[in-house]
């Protein structure tokens, strides 16, 4: 029963033709159409056969190199936000000796984490706009998603008031 079941899946399957043929009435052979397809098969099979020779001949050089430099610092930058006051922050850095580094060297810039009342409607008005796209999977919502894509989403910026000390 399985060795008929077999048979049939596989006679099915080398009857299946995704891509059906063209019936020879459409075809139509020319001198012109035989001489463009030669010359791109020419013009393949020499760049296939450059390319090949351009793999052939590549060769990969590394070179290592020890710094010899112990005294110099590497700097680096690291950006951290955090929900609190500077005042309250600290930075404890330390080296692969353990040695204390000194943290002058860190600057600290004051953040608004509230949003001003121009930044939460655009933000409401973007959760409302995902969550209608969520919700339905419509050819329009589709199309008005697409574009969205090309309108700014960026948050719009926040108007900063310095005040006098």
């Amino acid at each position: 029963m399985r060795r008929l079941y077999r048979k049939k899946a596989l006679s099915l399957v080398k009857e299946l033709d995704a891509f059906p043929k063209v019936p020879e009435s459409y075809v139509e052979t020319t001198a012109t159409g035989g001489t463009v397809s030669l010359i791109a098969f020419t013009a393949m099979a020499l760049l296939a056969f450059f390319e090949f020779f351009v793999y052939r001949d590549t060769w990969m050089k590394y070179e290592y190199e020890v710094d010899k430099d112990f005294s110099s610092k590497l700097r680096i930058n690291i950006d951290i936000t955090v929900a609190m006051k500077c005042q309250h922050v600290g930075a404890d850095i330390l080296d692969l000796a353990e040695t204390m580094i000194t943290s002058n060297g860190i600057q600290y810039e004051p953040v608004i984490f509230e949003l001003t009342p121009q930044q939460k409607l655009w933000h409401r008005t973007l959760l409302l706009i995902q969550n209608r796209l969520r919700e339905e999977h419509s050819l329009q919502e589709v199309l008005y998603k697409s574009v969205l894509k090309g309108a700014p989403t960026a948050l719009p910026p926040r108007l900063v008031v310095r005040l006098a000390p």
